[in-house]
C-alpha cells in the first residue's frame, strides 16, 4: 500500500495507539437476511459509536441509510462491491452490485469484495479480484477482499494450511491491500498462516457466527500477538447482549 491516498484511508481503520483494526462488518443482510443486531438503523446505531470500532464495512443502501442517520462520523467506511444470497442457486459466486466509482461518490474510505474459491471458480475470482485493483487505483482506494475456500475439502495432513496461503498469496500477486480471513482452527498457527505474508500483506481475521467470549478474546490475544493487522469482526460484536462490553475488551487486548 504505497500511495499517499491509500496510507491515509487506510489510517482510518487503525488504532493510533497499536496500529491495529477493529472493523465490524455489517454486509450480513443481503446474504443472510434480517439477522439480530441489524434489524433496523436504530438498532445498528445504539452499539456503532463505540469508541472502540475503527470502520464498518456495508452495502451501498446501508451506508446510505447510517449517513442519513448521522451514525458514520470518524467511522472509516468500506463499501462491499458485490454479493449473493444464501436462498440462490450458487451462493459462493460472489456477483457485483455496485462500482468503485459509485462507493467513491458515497465517499467510501476504502472497497472490500468477497471470494470463496471453489474449484470450479478461480478464473471469476481472479478477473474480479484483478479488476476491482486496477480500478480502486485511479482513487487511491485501499481494497479488502473476504478470501475464504468453499466446497469440498481436503484435509489430507497440511493441506489446508498450503491451500490457505495460497489464496492469501494470489491476493499478494494481484495488489490487495488488506484480506479478511477466518483464522486457522487453532490460533497458534496464525504465525505459520502469515510467515512471509504478514511482512507486506495486511490480514484481519474474522470471528465467523458467535462464539463463546473465551474464543473471541483469544483470537484477539493471538492477533496481538501476531503480524495481523487486526480483527473483522460483525457476528461477534452485534449479536451480543453487551456489544459495548466485548468491544471494550477486544480493543485493550489488539492495544495492550
Amino acid at each position: 500500500m504505497g500511495a499517499a491516498g491509500k496510507q491515509i484511508r487506510w489510517s482510518r481503520f487503525v488504532s493510533r495507539d497499536s496500529g491495529r483494526a477493529l472493523i465490524v462488518p455489517i454486509d450480513h443482510g443481503l446474504t443472510m437476511g434480517s439477522v439480530q443486531g441489524l434489524s433496523s438503523v436504530r438498532e445498528i446505531g445504539s452499539w456503532l459509536s463505540h469508541s472502540s470500532i475503527n470502520g464498518i464495512v456495508a452495502h451501498k443502501g446501508m451506508v446510505s441509510k447510517l449517513a442519513d442517520a448521522g451514525l458514520l462520523t470518524g467511522q472509516g467506511v468500506f463499501i462491499h462491491l458485490n454479493g449473493s444470497t444464501a436462498i440462490g442457486e450458487n451462493p459462493d459466486m460472489k456477483h457485483f452490485v455496485t462500482t468503485v466509482e459509485n462507493a467513491v461518490r458515497l465517499g467510501a474510505d476504502g472497497v472490500s469484495m468477497q471470494v470463496n474459491f471453489r474449484p470450479d471458480n478461480h478464473g471469476h475470482n481472479l478477473q474480479a479480484l484483478g479488476t476491482v485493483v486496477d480500478q480502486a487505483e485511479q482513487y487511491g482506494l485501499p481494497v479488502m477482499a473476504m478470501i475464504y475456500p468453499a466446497g469440498p475439502t481436503d484435509d489430507a495432513p497440511g493441506r489446508p494450511m498450503r491451500l490457505h496461503r495460497h489464496y492469501l498469496r494470489i491476493a499478494y500477486e494481484l495488489g490487495v491491500d488488506v484480506v479478511k480471513t477466518a483464522p486457522p482452527e487453532h490460533v497458534e498457527d496464525i504465525g505459520e498462516l502469515l510467515d512471509g505474508l504478514g511482512e507486506d500483506l495486511k490480514v484481519v481475521f474474522s470471528g465467523g457466527a458467535l462464539q463463546a467470549d473465551e474464543n473471541l478474546l483469544g483470537l484477539a490475544k493471538a492477533v496481538a500477538n501476531s503480524k495481523a493487522a487486526g480483527l473483522c469482526v460483525g457476528r461477534n460484536v452485534f449479536q451480543r447482549r453487551d456489544p459495548g462490553d466485548i468491544l471494550s475488551h477486544v480493543r485493550g487486548l489488539l492495544d495492550g
